[in-house]
């Protein structure tokens, strides 16, 4: 099971039936150029361009009808080298689903002044997400979910998340809250006061936090999930 005193956020967002667990420098640089050389490399049809972001689905597709994933391998470099899938179902967050793995990861890229609404993933997800974050850093909002209720302005908290580091939301953290990326260049002190992991950022970064605004590079997001219904006999080849 994942180690509370590795990868924590503030106890007021973390219950015994799920929270946010962070873990800074899940991967090393070296495995963070491999994985971006292989991403730069493939053919532009493998990605799909949406008005704010572009992404690759990795894992198969899910069916829009169903929800069901219509299953195709993931990429050798999240099960070989580095074997992301293995550390992350290690952690035990997806201890409780049908494949005790992820079998899907969305790879989606952003931009600085590119970000993504506040949503909830859907059901067709176990709920647990695991989120890699590569070369820039982001800052996720949270806002309380309550069915039927509009999304509220402003987050009840932020969690920044590192170059390098994992992210993971599970249990009551999933279904309780809405996540979203503002569409901005700069995180500036007002948005940074919202961080609620501060003490389980590193040095350098808790430092940076405090010392004003962030500009945002380019960042490239690895979210791992279980889909937990699977169409069998089928597979999708890229």
């Amino acid at each position: 099971m994942l180690d509370r005193a590795q990868a924590r956020v503030a106890s007021a967002h973390t219950t015994a039936q799920g929270g946010f667990f962070y873990v800074r420098d899940f991967v090393t640089e070296a495995e963070e150029a491999y994985i971006l050389q292989k991403l730069d490399s493939a053919p532009r049809s493998q990605w799909k361009q949406l008005k704010h972001r572009r992404l690759q689905q990795w894992g198969g597709e899910l069916a829009e009808r169903t929800g069901a994933l219509l299953p195709a391998s993931l990429p050798a470099c999240v099960t070989k080298y580095p074997d992301l899938l293995t550390r992350i179902a290690a952690t035990g967050a997806f201890h409780g689903s049908r494949h005790a793995a992820p079998n899907h990861c969305l790879v989606n890229e952003y931009w600085p002044g590119e970000g993504i609404l506040p949503h909830t993933d859907g059901p067709a997800y176990f709920p647990a997400v695991a989120t890699v974050s590569l070369l820039g850093h982001t800052l996720l909002d949270l806002y309380p979910h309550v069915p039927g209720e509009p999304c509220p302005a402003e987050p009840a908290f932020s969690l920044l998340q590192e170059p390098r580091s994992l992210l993971i939301t599970c249990g009551d953290a999933y279904t309780q809250f809405l996540h979203g990326i503002a569409e901005r260049e700069v995180d500036d002190p007002i948005h940074l006061s919202r961080v609620a992991n501060m003490d389980a950022l590193s040095d350098a970064w808790r430092a940076a936090v405090q010392g004003g605004s962030l500009s945002r590079t380019r960042r490239v997001s690895l979210t791992f999930r279980d889909v937990e219904k699977v169409c069998k006999g089928l597979r999708l080849a890229y």
